[in-house]
């Protein structure tokens, strides 16, 4: 049977893997800021969408530079260890291939975000064939990305923007600069973005923000002040009211319920 080890999320201001031997196979997914790493002794710089996939016996060190003055200095990743015949099997399809970019908005992370959850929840050995489902359903999801076609130009140009605002979404962000980094006037970029997703690029930055705060909400033991300034928001009280508008309750109620409910479980 194909077994998940370990599975989780991190955020760290400061980081560095002494580079010791995975004894496993493991796939970790850089989910915002960037670091500096080496994968069997080559050096990478992994940015936000980049996931990395080991097999036993590579040597992985990573480090994240910190900066006191700059509270966006942050580095956050989803990580995966595993083993078994059928996951040794899926990996040796991938000929070494060793790293991918995740375009934006894959549902991948969500099923990343499930299996954390099931992980956390189930006892050790219960409901081994549902995690091992899960773990095969998420390699398979890899797998498509690997393979499938890029989209269309619009949706190209767009995706730009969205990795752009992604990787950005912790600094004071004007929207000439999302413009810019597609090539596109203000007015285009506005009207293209809305066009291809739906809502504004102010909505989407908005949601990208939330969107790592309730990580932090659920995943960590950070403070609700720390969040508000780790991930763009600025102060508490702003993030505060975003929150309730988009969520319908505080930060502070949503987290206890989040809380509750995990423990009933």
């Amino acid at each position: 049977m194909d077994k998940i080890i370990m599975c989780g999320y991190s955020v760290h201001r400061q980081y560095t893997s002494q580079g010791e031997k995975g004894r496993f196979y493991a796939f970790r997914l850089q989910s915002h800021g960037e670091c500096d790493a080496r994968l069997n002794g080559e050096p990478l710089r992994l940015k936000k969408g980049d996931l990395l996939m080991m097999v036993p016996g590579d040597r992985l060190a990573i480090h994240k530079p910190f900066n006191a003055a700059d509270a966006s200095d942050t580095s956050g990743d989803y990580y995966l260890l595993c083993q078994g015949d059928w996951i040794a099997s899926w990996f040796r399809r991938l000929n070494g291939r060793r790293r991918l970019e995740v375009p934006t908005g894959e549902s991948i992370l969500d099923l990343w975000k499930l299996i954390i959850r099931e992980t956390h929840r189930l006892p050790d050995a219960a409901d081994g064939a549902y995690l091992e489902a899960l773990l095969h359903a998420f390699c398979l999801s890899v797998e498509h990305l690997l393979h499938r076609a890029r989209g269309g130009q619009s949706e190209f140009v767009v995706s730009r923007m969205k990795r752009y605002i992604e990787d950005h979404a912790f600094e004071k962000l004007r929207v000439a600069e999302v413009a810019a980094a597609a090539s596109l006037s203000e007015s285009r970029a506005l009207h293209l973005f809305r066009e291809i997703t739906g809502q504004s690029v102010v909505d989407y930055l908005t949601d990208v923000r939330l969107n790592y705060a309730l990580d932090q909400m659920k995943y960590t033991d950070s403070t609700l002040e720390e969040i508000a300034e780790n991930t763009g928001f600025g102060t508490y009280t702003y993030f505060h009211r975003v929150f309730k508008r988009k969520m319908g309750e505080a930060p502070g109620a949503y987290r206890q319920k989040y809380r509750r409910e995990e423990a009933t479980l």
